[in-house]
């Protein structure tokens, strides 16, 4: 179903968006998770800590994935809201080609460099866990081509209104994949190798039912002109910035590992991993309306309602930081027991209770941060956004080894300075907002598009 966000209600409008957005995320951080939870309690803490380590490369890759398809998804939405129908028929399967090939493009350099990347860039220490890793991520960018193609038509489709269509998609993918993370593990004996395996076939599973009901919104017609140079170059003009920012984020969590790998304590290696994948799941509620403002945002700004995006905007912050309230005082209260689902106890169990419970804290700062950000994002205002990212990193990073090299913190480094990243953020953010220099960056106005 496509939705018009033009007309009506915003907070009601961009809830009633975002509400399948948030399921579908929540059901692919359970697909994400499942290999780690398995893994833990069925295999050893070692091979967790080996599959754990490759979450920062994985959501790299993710990252890349999911803001070249934002550029799709800022095309998309404006084109709809504009009523140009034939653009947008013609910018849903050049966005298509673009994202098959990037995919495929960057599935051999990660094949490639799988062991450069863990080795030396991570810096992951030798043993089981390296070995674990190594298995566990070369297989799975023997994925990364589903992976794009998927985030591609997810866009596609939120971009036009259709948030729910990527909720039942990943509603099966997720419950697949823990069928054959179980059998691979359990019945099988594969250990880490099925579990990368049953997340590359879940990947393409989800793929081909995805394409098949894109196709039956979009049909695919011979005589028609399926790609377009012009369209392209907008998709990566908007798309770039914001994979650059998405790709910023997750080289702060490289970064991040690499210092917690330097410490060469496997319970701290185990916590730090978990800890990352219980945060995960408290973003959901916050990326979610991001993504929500931005497809409200991009609409409203094809269809000239800069009105709107103002209310939209103080709708969706005041939804935003209500939900991130409730989570944070759940996941503080139950740290202990989040932690132990992955299997882990002792040492383990104690460091990454206590990263769950410093993070709660300070969650507001992100909420701030990235829900300004859906504005600027569906506004086409990407490199602004790109910039603030990049001084989150650079804040977080600088402290973070600084505060290890003299001795200030400790193995704590990797999650005390990341609120102050966030607070960076946000005040950039909040300035370009106020000054109104988003106003005039509609891509629709500028290509000639619209």
């Amino acid at each position: 179903m496509k939705r018009d966000m033009t007309r009506g209600s915003e907070w009601k409008l961009i809830l009633l968006f975002t509400l399948p957005i948030m399921a579908g995320n929540l059901l692919q951080q359970l697909y994400n998770t499942a290999d780690n939870v398995i893994v833990g309690n069925f295999v050893s803490e070692s091979a967790f800590s080996g599959v754990a380590v490759c979450a920062a490369l994985t959501f790299l890759f993710l990252s890349f994935a999911m803001g070249i398809s934002a550029g799709v998804g800022v095309v998309t939405s404006q084109l709809f809201g504009a009523r140009q129908d034939e653009r947008l028929q013609l910018a849903v399967d050049t966005s298509l080609l673009l994202l098959a090939g990037l995919g495929v493009v960057i599935t051999v350099a990660g094949w490639a460099l799988t062991p450069f990347l863990l080795e030396t860039v991570l810096s992951v220490p030798r043993g089981d866990i390296l070995d674990s890793a190594v298995s566990y991520m070369r297989i799975y960018c023997l994925g990364l081509p589903f992976q794009f193609i998927y985030n591609c038509i997810s866009f596609v489709l939120r971009g036009v209104g259709d948030s729910k269509a990527s909720l039942y998609f990943l509603f099966i993918t997720a419950v697949l994949n823990i069928i054959l993370d179980l059998a691979a593990v359990l019945l099988l004996n594969l250990g880490v190798v099925g579990t990368a395996w049953a997340t590359v076939v879940s990947q393409l599973v989800c793929v081909i039912i995805s394409y098949i009901y894109l196709r039956r919104r979009f049909p695919f017609t011979r005589a028609a002109e399926h790609f377009d140079a012009g369209i392209c170059k907008t998709v990566l003009k908007i798309g770039l910035p914001t994979a650059v920012q998405q790709s910023i984020v997750s080289l702060g969590a490289v970064a991040m590992q690499r210092l917690v790998n330097g410490f060469d304590n496997d319970a701290v290696i185990a916590a730090f991993g978990a800890g990352n994948r219980i945060n995960s799941f408290v973003f959901v509620p916050i990326i979610g309306f991001q993504s929500g403002l931005a497809n409200f945002t991009g609409q409203n700004v094809g269809a000239g309602r800069l009105d709107r995006v103002r209310r939209g905007y103080h709708a969706t912050l005041g939804m935003g930081l209500l939900a991130t309230v409730v989570i944070c005082v759940l996941m503080y209260v139950f740290s202990g027991r989040t932690v132990a689902l992955f299997g882990l106890s002792g040492e383990s169990l104690n460091v990454g209770s206590e990263m769950i419970r410093f993070h709660a804290v300070w969650y507001w700062f992100f909420s701030l941060y990235m829900l300004l950000g859906g504005v600027l994002q569906g506004a086409g205002d990407t490199l602004l956004q790109s910039a603030a990212t990049l001084t989150a990193l650079v804040v977080r990073v600088a402290l973070g080894y600084l505060s290890v090299r003299f001795g200030m913190l400790g193995y704590a480094a990797a999650w005390a300075t990341t609120p102050i990243g966030w607070a960076a953020a946000a005040l950039i953010t909040n300035v370009r907002y106020f000054t109104g220099g988003w106003r005039n960056k509609s891509v629709v106005k500028k290509t000639g598009a619209g």
